[in-house]
Order: structure tokens, then C-alpha cells, then sequence
């Protein structure tokens, strides 16, 4: 069968003047896409490395702040054992600012005595949770209760002050018992609060 030559097109051609040449702004296209490639990938690797880098600053950070959880827990520790010392501190202060040197009212009890009295027991005791307070009791070999009130004023002389006082006086002795709590000169203007009751 033979075709005849109007029937068939030719694809044969030249290159040249195919089509025309693109203007000058689709020219730019290609390269603006390369151009994005290439500003993707930089900034891809950017991304990377700062990623990495928040990472580890994160981690530095959370590094740090675990140590300065211990450090605190390990001050808070710290400060517990000083308070507990400050209070252990503040007991014994007062327990000594309570407890004023015994000598000297020992001293003046025992000069209290006029020739025809003495003493056939003396006893002071303190209580722990009361040290400004000392439960005095004595027994007098007396039958007056003039050397009693003599030795009285002396002890109120060494800056104690007398509660609930009872004395019995009986065959040649005189027994007194009370308590004395001891009044600080330069706390003027407070009174002194009465014993605890036991």
C-alpha cells in the first residue's frame, strides 16, 4: 500500500527557531529555583545545628537546675540542723539566765542565822521547764519566826521573790517551803508571772 507524501508530516526539523528564546524574566525561574534548593538546604543545616545546639543547652540547663535542687535540699538540710542548734542555743541561755548562781543565796541563807538558830536542811530544786523558778525548802533549828522573816529578807535581797509559802513551826524547828522565782533588775516594768501549778 503506498501513502501518499501529503498525507504524511514530517518531524524532521531543524533545531533552529523552534520556538524563541524566553524573556529575560522566565530565564530567571530556574535559577530562582535552584537558588531555593540551595537556601533550603543552608537552611536545613542551620536548623540542624541549632537544634543541637538548644539540646544541649537544654540539657545544661536542666543539669543546672537539678544541682541547684540539691544544693537547696542540702541547705534546707542545713538550716534545720542550725535551727535545731539555735533552739538547743536558746534553751540553754535561758536556762542559765534562769538559773542565776545559787552560791550567793546559799551565802546569805547560811549568814542569816543569829547564834541560837541553824540549819538542818536545805534543799533548792529546779525544774526543767521553770529555771527562773527553785522550790526552796529548810528546816530551821528555831523556834522563832523571827530568824525566819530575818532569813526572808535576805533572800529577797539576792533578787527572789516568794509564792506560796507555807511554814509549820513545830517543836524546836521550823520548816518553810515555797517558791522562789527570781525577778530580773532590768526588766522593770514586767512582773514576774506566778509559779506553774503542779
Amino acid at each position: 500500500m503506498q501513502i501518499s507524501g501529503r498525507k504524511i508530516d514530517d518531524f524532521k526539523f531543524d533545531r533552529k527557531g523552534i520556538t524563541p528564546p524566553l524573556p529575560i524574566l522566565l530565564r530567571l525561574v530556574p535559577l530562582l529555583f535552584y537558588c531555593s534548593i540551595a537556601v533550603t538546604i543552608i537552611l536545613s543545616v542551620i536548623y540542624l545545628i541549632e537544634y543541637r545546639l538548644s539540646v544541649q543547652k537544654r540539657d545544661s540547663h536542666t543539669a543546672q537546675a537539678e544541682s541547684l535542687a540539691a544544693e537547696t535540699q542540702e541547705a534546707l538540710k542545713h538550716c534545720t540542723g542550725l535551727e535545731s542548734q539555735i533552739k538547743i542555743a536558746t534553751d540553754i541561755e535561758s536556762w542559765v539566765s534562769g538559773s542565776r548562781p545559787l552560791q550567793p543565796l546559799i551565802v546569805e541563807i547560811a549568814r542569816s542565822m543569829g547564834p541560837r538558830a541553824t540549819i538542818v536542811d536545805l534543799r533548792l530544786d529546779r525544774d526543767p521547764n521553770a529555771p527562773a523558778q527553785l522550790k526552796l525548802a529548810i528546816k530551821l533549828g528555831t523556834d522563832s519566826t523571827k530568824q525566819l522573816d530575818f532569813t526572808l529578807e535576805k533572800i529577797a535581797g539576792q533578787k527572789y521573790r516568794a509564792f506560796s509559802p507555807q511554814q509549820t513551826l513545830g517543836r524546836n524547828e521550823l520548816d518553810y517551803i515555797a517558791t522562789l522565782v527570781w525577778q530580773d533588775p532590768s526588766a522593770r516594768s514586767v512582773q514576774p508571772s506566778p509559779p506553774n501549778e503542779q
